[in-house]
């Protein structure tokens, strides 16, 4: 046997299986590092049967922080809202803004928690809509009722007659519109001008005194 050929063939041998054992190690820490790169990608799951709730900050302080139960949403700013958070379905302590309260949340629900006023307000509301047209929800949150969302002009009803501390949805076509909120038939305000995309809820909080509110649009 020619020793050069044998010599040739096994450095073959040992050059093959370091590289077996180098995609070993490299598939292993693959596998180790995966999930928390997953997790840091697209955030934790919520398990069946949570209950979803979100702040809103009903007032002008901005970096508002409200803890319910063990969850703490923080920096919400002045008249906006706060992502959705899950929470196991039961009963929570909410706390924020100099108040305080104990909700009940149910599980596969959806629920927004307006802070404002020394006040804590717990509204339900369904944010389950066709993905192929864009859901909008009116909340009123100014004391009166029947406030309705309509075209500036007042001649189309998009959202009729919402109580107070209530709100009403109704799902419309991929649109950008100009709306105006409605008392009866006086008109209140020009709501900010907003593009209506598919598969999206669109929040639009009217908050304070109805003779000058204040209006303001959540997205997500």
């Amino acid at each position: 046997m020619n020793p050069l050929t044998h010599e040739t063939k096994a450095g073959h041998r040992r050059g093959v299986l370091s590289m077996i054992l180098a995609l070993a190690a490299v598939a292993l820490m693959t596998s180790v590092v995966a999930p928390a790169g997953d997790g840091g990608l697209y955030g934790p799951t919520a398990p069946p049967g949570s209950a979803f709730i979100r702040v809103f900050n009903a007032s002008d302080a901005d970096d508002l922080e409200t803890r319910i139960g063990n969850e703490t949403i923080a920096d919400v700013g002045a008249f906006k809202a706060s992502d959705f958070v899950f929470l196991p379905a039961g009963t929570h302590q909410v706390s924020g803004g100099g108040a305080s309260k104990s909700v009940s949340l149910s599980a596969d629900r959806y629920y927004t928690a307006v802070i404002g006023g020394g006040n804590v307000r717990l509204l339900d509301n369904d944010n389950t809509g066709s993905k192929l047209k864009a859901l909008v929800i009116l909340y009123n949150l100014t004391g009166s009722a029947g406030l309705s969302l309509r075209t500036q002009d007042g001649g189309t009803v998009v959202i009729p007659d919402v109580a107070n501390d209530a709100s009403g949805k109704r799902e419309v076509n991929p649109a950008k519109v100009q709306l105006a909120v409605y008392k009866g038939d006086q008109k209140l305000g020009d709501v900010p001008a907003v593009s209506f995309t598919r598969g999206q809820a669109f929040s639009l909080f009217v908050v304070g005194d109805s003779g000058s509110p204040r209006m303001a649009w959540a997205i997500n």
